[in-house]
């Protein structure tokens, strides 16, 4: 009995050991990133926010464990820059919570690009011909943040840019959902080409600022006139089209 149970131990033993393997990379991905807000998107009485397209990025290193031909982990390490534009129009005269005056169809562009570490980390089913599927959470860490604004058609005395920190507008850190899918090329007995396509969802509040630059944490739902009815949470969304090198060391498969 006993040497039938050492038997089975050595048999899984010898299988993990043939299946295991590790992998590093260095990837790039290139993004569509959209910071959505309910109350940018329903606009208001004041102004009128409209969301833009702009291309956002991250690089970084990946880290790969497979357990067998099928099953593994991985974990990235990237160094994302997400941005979100707008432009926009005001309906009335007044001036805005943080500043600074505005007029009835004075236009705007503005944009916002933070800086964020991600750290997501999959569970990935690997297809057995390169393919594979991984689906996780990401951790989110917010490093910092700028807010610009070109405005066209501003009232005397009031400026017609402005640049700003926003770091501090935004949450700290976040937990996104991602789904990825992959496929590794061959290039040589351990080195591979690896396109990949990703989408993610933070699940969080991401806070951050309007299209004209309000703290969307700050004093906007209060007193006779809130600027918007109630507060609203952000969540960034994103696709991701991502190229990568990768060196497999020990098993192949």
């Amino acid at each position: 009995m006993k040497k039938i149970g050492l038997l089975i131990a050595l048999t899984v033993i010898s299988f993990y050991t043939q299946a295991q393997s590790f992998e590093v990379g260095f990837r790039y991905l290139g993004i569509s990133n959209w910071f959505f807000n309910g109350n940018v998107s329903n606009g208001n009485s004041y102004v009128v926010e409209n969301y833009q397209g702009v291309y956002s990025y991250a690089y970084g290193l990946q880290l790969a464990y497979n357990f067998t031909d099928h099953t593994g982990i991985e974990t990235d390490i990237m160094l994302a820059k997400l941005s979100q534009t707008y432009n926009g129009s005001f309906n009335t005269n007044g001036v805005l919570p943080e500043g600074p005056q505005y007029k009835e169809d004075e236009e705007f562009n503005s944009n916002v690009a933070a800086k964020i570490t991600q750290i997501p980390i999959f569970f990935r089913y690997l297809y057995g011909n390169g393919q594979y599927m991984a689906i996780g959470p990401e951790i989110g860490i917010v490093t910092d943040a700028n807010y610009s604004i070109t405005y066209t058609g501003a009232p005397p005395n009031s400026p017609s840019t402005a640049n700003y920190d926003v770091a501090n507008y935004f949450a700290s850190t976040y937990i996104a959902g991602v789904i990825s899918f992959g496929n590794n090329i061959r290039l040589s007995h351990q080195l591979f080409f690896n396109i990949n396509l990703r989408v993610s969802y933070d699940f969080s509040d991401l806070k951050g600022v309007d299209a004209v630059g309000q703290n969307l944490n700050g004093d906007l739902y209060s007193g006779s006139s809130p600027f918007y009815s109630g507060y609203k949470a952000t969540h960034a969304a994103s696709a991701s089209f991502g190229l990568a090198l990768i060196y497999r060391f020990g098993h192949d498969f």
